[in-house]
């Protein structure tokens, strides 16, 4: 019988976006107007301060700043349920993917906020904690964390943890401003693949048969030291095969690279 061997394959998922300078909404001061952007996988309703807003992606550059609820998901694939500040002429971005439960689904909060000073600045914050920050594949520490005078211009993002689903995101870092990155991470999800392990052939005793002279002129090879076995090979006389051993009246011997029973009664030792 052969005996399943398990192989696991990780899943990776990776999820991009660029901030670019479009994340400042137009009209500046012209009132307390803010934006969010949403994105899901699958697509699923979408509902903000618990009116249905429709399905993802979704955008608005018009919403009211100040604190939303938002939730996502719908039956079938899971929800997801979060409090978000939105912040005047700043559009929020959320990304979110759904796994098979609450520990296998992950995703981002992504926003911005005017600093003193001109330079450009990122705090990032992870659940669990103590996730590895690259940025520009340079490792910056663990979250919790924040990193100052970085330069303006594209950065490349990475959120990583043993156990966990890597996060990799394109970032557009602003003179004046901070990004504000608060990461998820979803547990990885492994696929086990059953493996057929190659049926182990006994030591070999050393010993040899040689088939005897029969009266059909060959010999029958079982599945079984038994007369009610099937059929599985058969065997001519004066041929030699390696013996496994004896069982009554049978003996156990391998044929072509398979092994089977034959009557002792026309077999010879060697």
């Amino acid at each position: 019988m052969q005996i399943a061997k398990t192989k696991v394959i990780n899943m990776f998922f990776t999820a991009i976006i660029i901030i670019s300078a479009s994340v400042f909404l137009g009209g500046c001061g012209s009132g307390n107007i803010a934006g969010i952007e949403i994105s899901t996988q699958p697509p699923t309703k979408i509902k903000i301060d618990g009116k249905d807003a429709g399905m993802s992606p979704y955008k608005n550059r018009s919403i009211k700043a100040g604190l939303v609820d938002i939730k996502l998901g719908q039956e079938g694939i899971g929800d997801w349920q979060r409090q978000i500040e939105l912040r005047k002429n700043i559009s929020t971005v959320i990304n979110w993917t759904f796994g098979k439960n609450d520990n296998y689904s992950g995703g981002y909060i992504l926003s911005m906020e005017k600093i003193g000073g001109k330079d450009s600045r990122m705090i990032v914050s992870s659940s669990p904690a103590k996730a590895s920050v690259f940025v520009g594949g340079e490792h910056k520490g663990l979250t919790p964390l924040f990193i100052a005078n970085l330069s303006e211009g594209d950065r490349e993002i990475k959120i990583s943890m043993p156990g966990y689903t890597s996060l990799n995101l394109g970032v557009r870092l602003v003179e004046k401003y901070q990004i504000i990155l608060e990461a998820i991470m979803a547990k990885e999800e492994k696929i086990v693949v059953a493996t057929p392990t190659p049926l182990q052939t006994p030591q070999d005793s050393g010993s040899k048969i040689k088939i005897k002279t029969t009266d059909t002129g060959w010999l029958r090879v079982r599945n079984m030291p038994s007369s009610v076995g099937l059929e599985i090979d058969r065997v001519n006389p004066g041929e030699i095969y390696d013996s496994v051993g004896d069982s009554g009246e049978w003996t156990h011997i391998i044929v072509r690279e398979k092994q089977g029973w034959v009557s002792s009664k026309w077999v010879e030792k060697i």
